[in-house]
């Protein structure tokens, strides 16, 4: 990743260069000089970072990287300063000169970057000498042929393996019956129409063997045609096609030969003229698909003959499950279960009782996925003591990863297979320990704040969010991520151990982040820092402190976090990292305990993301007034469960677009020059009012509670109406207030998540909410009159439901054709509802519902008596 570190450098020199600075000539010079040779020097690096065998190859693009990577960090530093004092209409120099309150410190900051600089373009001198001196270009040369070799033959071993290791080769069928029949119902089924059937899941749950065991079931034996094709990363689609050919075509059919010379539209026509005049129906599966491009060119050579022929896809991804046909039926495989995980096991090895609980230790390693589990059998299929059964527990991932090739590889192809920014998105994640579920908002602003999604990729009306969006759809539907649903919406997010694993390893690899993990028993964990850019701290701040000494180089350090620290951080260790790594741009102090906060922090001006400290005293935090110097600071997240008391300075932040809390903080104020922002969670209702919305036009995602201290201060949402691109809405009011109109939300069009906490007298008030609302949740308003006619009638696009103590009446009405779209649906504390009516067409789409707290209802509707319960169809699922 060289060539893109050189990249982002000289981006980042160019977007300085363009700015109105008024700095010396010379100055100006020397950065463009630099942006110019790191240019020339980055047409060397693209060849020779293809090379790897070469010692003196990798030492010279390190050198490369390292130049680039400080030049941005010095003219990130640098840029920061002139910034600050970029109101006053003089050049620097002259300020220096004219204006005897240009501290000394000021002054030797700006010598000390002139210097920088100059240093750094006799760096780049040194780099361009041994470029020629040691005959790199030559070099490069005679390595980049040998490589083209390597490439066709590592292509071929991928599309050989990605074709040849699948489970039935390995182990029976565990865990799909229920997967196996479902499908087999849709493909045996009476629809005469021809059917989709997509199956998708994370590289080794078992798509292809599944697909293969329906494939071969004797209760599909009236699929007279029959053909079965991988596709897999290296594919041609006349091979596919050729293929198909050949499984369909019969005896008295042309020769197979005589169609290699047909090109690919010509064969799609054959192929659709073949089953078109055949009498019996056919199954066509295509596994292991990974693009839609493809699949494109080869689905309309199979036509619709009215006669209930299938066909089956196989994928990794999501996206391309989903974009195989509209009618598709989109079948997630999930993990096993540790029952089925153990029986996995026991197919392959036979655990004597002294050997079984060390046998379920290691199995439950592997956290249900089938491939990672026949691995591990495979690895003591031959081992029968209890000793050597020990040695693979005590060393399981590192002998996985040297006795296996199946697993690094097959998870490797996924990650190989992403575009360049999603693998940088994807290492990052190597920052969360082992079984750490992680807030998928964080994560978001955290690549922001790395910058491995910048300002550059916003445009169209496109931010960076929704790039970000982009960015963590795509690893959940590539099956890198997995998603923990909570209150009807992604918000939390875990990573497989094992890609996990891929992930540090290439996070390692190519220099995105190091880990200092103090209960791992490394001989020199210095050596697994050096050179990272950011630092991910597990449980250590204190010795990770001293590790470096006094002679670290802060310089280098771009980003650090402190996960899970379990002690107390006294101030004199906060101090010593707030002066020892100034020029961070993300700081993430939310796994630490603090009793207060350093003034010294505004001396950290590069920050892009700050993660408060957190404070368990049921004391607020003081933030101090110097947090107005971080005037490049997007993101503010604090600890769960913490509250802050933040100065009147926060309202002059004007890159400010994410203000993230689990509680309303005290004293925030905001001015109306503060238009970027974006995410505001939690305010109080008082610090709320005192606030001028007509300038917050950007604003998405809003959350506000109210004091218990003011039980009487009335509650209007007139300042919502200015709102246009707000998103998600929770309103937290005291239960005995009331909000007398909803109507101001009627102008938020694009609202798609509300939770209302608070009286709402009237149901039909409920007709303000835009008809984008798909999640909703509604508290406390113990209305007399129904409010499921106007609720099912009005949000047609609703998806999720929860109603808690909104309902006093004894009858309630699901009337026909509403609700069309509803997929959960849960009810608390309907004290008084005796009957329930639901029509046949109501909530034609429920997927689970959940009634609770409503003792007077006697009996479940028919219609819903099939329909399964919320906490066995999604038992992650959480309600807020």
């Amino acid at each position: 990743m060289v060539d893109a570190v050189v990249s982002f450098a000289i981006e980042k020199l160019n977007e300085f260069l363009v700015q109105e600075f008024n700095i010396m000539l010379s100055e100006k010079d020397g950065i463009r000089w630099l942006k110019d040779e790191l240019g020339y020097l980055q047409i060397s690096v693209r060849a020779a970072e293809v090379v790897h065998d070469s010692e003196v190859l990798l030492s010279w693009t390190k050198e490369v990287r390292n130049v680039a990577n400080d030049a941005v960090l010095v003219l990130e530093r640098f840029k920061a300063y002139l910034e600050e004092h970029a109101a006053r209409d003089q050049g620097v120099l002259d300020f220096m000169h004219c204006c005897p309150c240009f501290s000394k410190k000021e002054a030797k900051l700006y010598i000390d970057s002139t210097m920088e600089i100059e240093s750094l373009k006799r760096r780049v001198v040194e780099i361009k000498n041994r470029r020629s001196e040691y005959r790199i270009d030559e070099m490069v040369s005679v390595f980049y042929k040998r490589q083209e070799q390597r490439d066709v033959v590592k292509k071929q071993r991928n599309k050989t393996l990605l074709r040849s290791i699948s489970l039935e080769s390995q182990a029976d069928v565990v865990g799909f019956q229920d997967d196996f029949n479902t499908l087999l119902a849709v493909l045996d089924g009476p629809d005469p129409s021809l059917g989709y059937i997509s199956i998708h899941g994370m590289g080794g749950l078992g798509k292809t063997t599944l697909a293969r065991k329906l494939y071969q079931s004797s209760q599909l034996s009236h699929f007279k045609r029959r053909a079965w094709v991988s596709v897999s990363l290296d594919y041609q689609v006349k091979d596919i096609l050729v293929r198909i050919y050949r499984s369909f075509k019969t005896e008295e059919l042309s020769h197979v030969e005589d169609v290699l010379n047909l090109d690919e539209e010509e064969l799609v026509l054959h192929i659709r003229e073949l089953l078109l005049h055949v009498d019996c129906s056919y199954l066509v599966v295509i596994d292991d698909l990974w693009d839609l491009g493809v699949w494109e060119k080869i689905k309309s050579a199979f036509p619709d003959n009215k006669n209930a022929s299938r066909v089956i896809a196989t994928t990794r991804i999501k996206g391309v499950a989903e974009g195989v046909d509209e009618t598709c039926l989109v079948h997630e495989l999930r993990l096993m279960t540790e029952d089925e995980s153990w029986e996995l096991f026991c197919r392959r090895v036979k655990p004597t009782p002294n050997l079984e609980n060390l046998g379920r230790e290691m199995v439950d390693k592997c956290s249900g996925l089938p491939l990672a589990i026949v691995v591990l059998s495979g690895l003591l299929l031959h081992k029968e003591s209890y000793k050597e059964w020990l040695a693979v527990k005590d060393h399981l991932w590192r002998t996985l990863k040297t006795n296996s090739v199946e697993i690094v590889d097959i998870l490797s192809l996924g990650y190989g297979n992403l575009p360049f920014q999603l693998r940088q998105c994807f290492a990052y994640l190597a920052r969360f320990p082992e079984d750490y579920t992680f807030s998928v908002y964080k994560i978001k602003m955290l690549w922001i704040a790395e910058e491995f999604i910048s300002e550059a990729d916003e445009g169209d009306g496109v931010l960076m969010e929704d790039v970000a969006d982009y960015c963590l759809n795509e690893l959940i539907h590539h099956s890198m991520i997995q998603i923990v649903p909570m209150g009807g919406q992604v918000s939390v997010c875990h990573v497989h151990n094992l890609v996990r694993d891929l992930a540090i390893e290439k996070a390692r690899e190519n220099k995105i982040l190091g880990i200092f993990d103090p209960s791992k028993q490394v001989l020199s964990p210095i050596r697994l820092l050096e050179e990272q850019h950011r630092h991910a701290i597990y449980n250590g701040i204190g010795e990770y402190l001293k590790l470096f000494g006094s002679n670290n180089d802060g310089l280098r350090l771009r980003s650090l976090a402190v996960i899970n620290e379990t002690r107390f951080m006294e101030s004199e260790d906060m101090n010593l990292m707030y002066t020892r790594f100034k020029y961070l741009s993300v700081l993430d102090l939310t796994g630490v305990e603090s009793d207060e906060m350093a003034k010294e922090i505004g001396d950290m001006v590069l920050l892009k993301f700050l993660g408060l400290t957190g404070n368990t005293n049921n004391k607020p935090l003081i933030v101090p007034s110097t947090i107005n110097k971080l005037k490049r600071l997007q993101t503010l997240f604090g600890s769960e469960n913490s509250h802050y008391n933040f100065p009147s300075e926060i309202g002059e932040l004007r890159k400010l677009r994410h203000l993230k809390f689990s509680h309303a903080t005290t004293n925030l104020k905001f001015g109306s020059h503060q238009r970027e922002l974006q995410t505001l969670e939690v305010i109080s209702y008082e610090d709320w009012i005192q606030i001028d919305t007509a300038s917050f036009f950007n604003l998405r995602t809003l959350s506000i509670t109210a004091n218990d201290a003011s039980p009487n201060i009335p509650y209007s949402l007139d300042s919502m109406a200015y709102l246009k691109s707000l998103r998600t809405l929770a309103l937290d009011f005291l239960a005995s207030s009331i909000i007398p109109t909803i109507g101001p939300l009627s102008g938020c069009r694009h609202l798609t998540s509300v939770t209302l906490k608070g009286m709402i007298e009237d149901p039909s008030e409920l007709r303000f909410l835009p008809d984008s609302v798909t999640t909703l949740t509604l508290r406390g308003s113990k209305f007399t009159e129904d409010p499921m006619p106007t609720l099912g009638s009005h949000l047609l696009g609703l998806a999720f439901l929860h109603l808690n103590k909104v309902y006093q009446g004894g009858v309630m009405v699901c009337g026909d054709d509403v609700f069309p779209c509803l997929q959960i649906l849960k009810i608390d504390d309907f004290p008084n509802l005796e009957e329930w009516q639901v029509d046949d067409g109501a909530m034609p789409s429920l997927k689970a519902f959940q009634v609770d707290g409503c003792e007077k209802l006697k009996t479940i509707p028919e219609r819903l008596k099939e329909v399964p319960s919320i906490s066995v169809t999604f038992p992650y699922l959480k309600f807020t």
